[in-house]
């Protein structure tokens, strides 16, 4: 045995929201648990996290986006769809209040921090290489971020039950191919723009060729982001960044807040749009978050559905651990599929009533 080795009841692969929360509910319910997280997964920029997904949040730490994620509160959308007036909706179509815009890495940072408080064994900047499955058990191959693929790897940790929650890269795994992939990417960076309307806003605005969004900083500027379709970003004339400012100052929402001179950060690029995989389950495994369905950004849903499918998985996995340790049942966790294809099918109605896509 490798002196080194660490055998645990769960281990889950990424530090993103779905799977720092899925660890800590394992975790108060007394599994022992190992996250592996590599930053190579990680979003960047200011993510929603909507009034619902505030408050899931908030149900594990009260004081979470006060002390831990503090962000700015957007209390209402102005959205220009095809419409000759801008629309506003409240709190993205839900009733559990204002949702937080809060930069994504001090995000993912905290959850980890409170999964890591309550008893979770987090190894950071790790990539898992290779999973193997043998005598009932998972065991992880790892090796630290920044070594090169020629150093040996560490055969380290041991499990009984694994959790994807490594994003849209989770295919790298068991060859699980998307159903669908994107055909969008978001080209996303900080504005600095002005606020000229009282609150904290969210505008989302259709263009010719994609849409616009602009979540509110800290700082009193904007994250801006156009989401396009791949072909038509190939067929652009001008630089990518020129081809952006070109574009943004188009826009009838986004272009009043802009000063006369537009300065942006260097652009980031990620895939957007549906992407959802054949299967979010398995013998002994699960998959959450954007491993196991990604919706469309436009929905706002992507922080909540993440949440969501982690405590599904998460009590999915308890009650599975119980029935080993009472009958020695087989380690299939189709409950848990059904129930996120169940939530899935009811997210896409709503957006589809929203945005007028059924």
């Amino acid at each position: 045995m490798p002196a080194n080795r660490r055998n645990v009841d769960v281990a889950i692969i990424g530090g993103g929201p779905a799977g720092a929360i899925c660890a800590l509910m394992l975790a108060l319910g007394g599994m022992r648990v190992s996250l592996v997280h590599w930053s190579g997964y990680a979003a960047g920029g200011i993510e929603l996290v909507s009034g619902r997904a505030r408050h899931l949040i908030e149900e594990h730490c009260s004081d979470f986006f006060r002390q831990a994620a503090p962000g700015v509160e957007v209390y209402e959308t102005v959205s220009l769809w095809g419409t000759p007036e801008p629309a506003t909706f409240n709190a993205m179509f839900n009733p559990w209040g204002a949702g937080i815009a809060v930069e994504r890495p001090l995000l993912d940072r905290a959850l980890r921090e409170l999964a890591c408080s309550a008893g979770v064994s987090v190894t950071a900047d790790t990539k898992t290489v290779r999973i193997e499955r043998q005598d009932g058990q998972w065991h992880l191959f790892t090796r630290p971020a920044g070594s090169s693929s020629d150093e040996t790897e560490t055969d380290g940790v041991y499990a009984r039950f694994l959790v994807l929650a490594t994003g849209r890269a989770a295919a790298q795994f068991f060859n699980r191919v998307p159903v669908s992939e994107p055909t969008q990417i978001a080209l996303m960076t900080s504005l600095k723009a002005k606020r000229d309307k009282p609150g904290h806003i969210l505008y989302i605005e259709a263009a010719n060729n994609g849409w616009w969004y602009a979540l509110p900083a800290r700082d009193g500027g904007y994250f801006a982001g156009l989401c396009i379709g791949r072909d038509e970003l190939k067929r652009r004339q001008a630089a990518l960044k020129d081809f952006f400012v070109q574009e943004l100052k188009r826009t009838r929402l986004l272009a009043p807040l802009l000063p006369d001179s537009v300065s942006i950060q260097p652009l980031t690029g990620r895939t957007a749009g549906v992407s959802a995989f054949k299967s979010m389950a398995g013998e002994g495994w699960i998959a959450v978050g954007d491993a196991a369905y990604a919706p469309d950004p436009l929905s706002g849903m992507g922080i909540e559905l993440a949440v969501e499918s982690a405590q599904l998985g998460a009590r999915a996995l308890l009650e599975a651990f119980q029935r080993i340790t009472e009958c020695n049942a087989l380690t299939e966790l189709a409950d848990y599929e059904a129930a996120m294809r169940e939530r899935v099918s009811s997210q896409e109605k709503i957006a589809a009533y929203h945005y007028g896509r059924l």
